[in-house]
């Protein structure tokens, strides 16, 4: 009983951003009823399209002699390789994190007397529950990150409206076999380590970042630059290029030890691809593309076909935070601005803008992670500066009423979309979203307006990049 009262009136009580991440937690367990991870009436998983394509190495290899065909046929997003055999044209790293939850779900079907498929319910919800444990460790993360540099209250602040009112909440507890959630909890151990470590060059440190960095690499390798945040602490100015590139030269050793971890993580992929290919390295994307000279920025930020702000509005936080990052914070407001920048310049150039059939700019998750400092950056100016009393209950009114609308608003669309499959995943457009706005109840009529109102993209025009612009 006493463990019991220390731990209420010290751990929880006394650090509001404690208590936030046990809501989450405890929430979890009750909205699991709402979206299961399967279906039992129709027999059917939540491995499907990209998700499938990103587990399927698991199945495979313990559950279907090495092939990723199943019954037959080649399920879901796999490449056909120039020997003619079927492969997932996505990189392993996610199955890494998936096989404890993996194992712990064959373990259950063999208790169960389930299929032994990789797929049935005892898979599907360890899984499910694997990425819940996955998203709690990364908010723990992200809080001790936070805490550096911000009080108890704005974190708590910040942590309750990244989980609740941006994608982060789409991706931990609905489709959460996506890759998402589990890169935002790589991103938020690499920043904390990365701050430790130029703290103090431990070997352990070095470790965990060569993991974390060539893991986010190998789930997902356009997310390479994650590794600029590193490479940029502490450079302010262009004097501090020097004396940052002096300091990482008299660590040499950790640098190789870094570059050693993150070419090791990254061979059995390249042994794969030769196995399948014939080469080491493949293109397994093949017909799909990049293109540099036509990036959709708007589109991407703002459109209502798949626009970032335009589904998660609790993102502009961010955008104003930037002018108020301060300057004893290692990373330049500049720096992280641009990094920003350039993400969205990459993914917008990327064929398909839209990223599929997905709720929101998906493509943008898992960067929560390090946005969240310049969104508390802009909590305690909102919240807790220095300004006349009047202006500062305007103010703090403000925000408070817009994180909370955003909330709202993102937890209803989550529900738009994956129960009432009243927003699209790739077909939206503006008459379409102001007809589903706020609006959770259709009557059949105005269920045949909607569908009338999209518009379909065309992808194959896009493919060969033309007529991307194409709201």
């Amino acid at each position: 009983m006493k463990a019991m009262n220390y731990f209420i009136n010290v751990d929880v009580l006394k650090k509001p951003s404690l208590f936030v991440i046990l809501f989450a937690f405890l929430f979890a367990f009750w909205f699991a009823d709402f979206w299961r991870p399967y279906n039992a009436k129709k027999q059917e998983s939540n491995f499907v399209w990209d998700m499938f394509g990103y587990y399927s190495y698991l199945p495979a290899t313990f559950c279907n002699e090495r092939s990723f065909l199943w019954n037959g046929t080649s399920g879901y997003f796999l490449s056909k390789s120039p020997k003619g055999e079927f492969f997932p044209k996505y990189t392993y790293g996610l199955s890494i994190l998936h096989a404890p939850f993996f194992a712990i779900g064959y373990k259950l079907a063999i208790n169960q007397k389930d299929a032994l498929d990789g797929f049935s319910e005892p898979f599907s919800t360890a899984v499910r529950w694997g990425t819940i444990f996955y998203v709690m460790l990364g908010l723990l993360f992200l809080r001790k990150f936070l805490l550096f540099y911000f009080s108890e209250r704005v974190t708590a602040f910040t942590l309750t409206s990244i989980l609740f009112g941006t994608m982060l909440f789409m991706y931990t507890f609905v489709q959460s076999e996506m890759p998402h959630a589990y890169l935002f909890t790589l991103f938020a151990i690499f920043l904390y380590y990365t701050k430790l470590w130029h703290d103090a060059q431990k070997y352990r440190y070095t470790l965990v970042i060569a993991f974390t960095g060539a893991l986010i690499t190998l789930i997902r390798p356009t997310e390479l630059f994650i590794l600029l945040f590193f490479l940029f602490w502490g450079v302010k100015n262009w004097s501090d290029f020097s004396s940052k590139a002096g300091f990482l030269l008299s660590h040499y050793k950790h640098l190789l030890m870094m570059l050693s971890f993150g070419i090791a993580i990254w061979i059995p992929q390249l042994f794969f691809w030769k196995a399948y290919t014939g080469s080491y390295f493949y293109f397994s994307y093949q017909d799909e593309k990049f293109f540099w000279t036509d990036p959709q920025i708007l589109n991407i930020l703002v459109s209502y076909r798949k626009g970032w702000i335009t589904y998660t509005p609790l993102i502009i936080l961010a955008f104003f935070g930037f002018f108020f990052v301060k300057r004893e914070f290692p990373i330049s407001k500049w720096v992280m601005f641009g990094i920003t920048f350039l993400m969205v310049y990459v993914y917008s150039c990327w064929w398909d803008w839209n990223y599929g059939g997905c709720f929101g700019a998906r493509a943008f998750c898992q960067h929560i992670a390090f946005l969240s400092v310049p969104i508390a950056y802009f909590f305690e100016f909102a919240l807790y500066s220095k300004m006349r009393m009047r202006l500062k209950n305007f103010v703090s009114g403000v925000t408070l009423l817009f994180v909370f609308s955003c909330i709202f608003l993102n937890i209803g669309q989550t529900y738009q979309y994956q129960e009432l499959r009243k927003i699209h995943g790739w077909a939206m457009t503006k008459q379409a979203y102001w007809d589903v706005f706020r609006k959770y109840q259709f009557t059949v009529e105005e269920g045949y307006k909607f569908w009338a109102d999209l518009k379909f993209p065309e992808h194959d025009n896009w493919k060969k990049g033309q007529n991307r612009d194409d709201r």
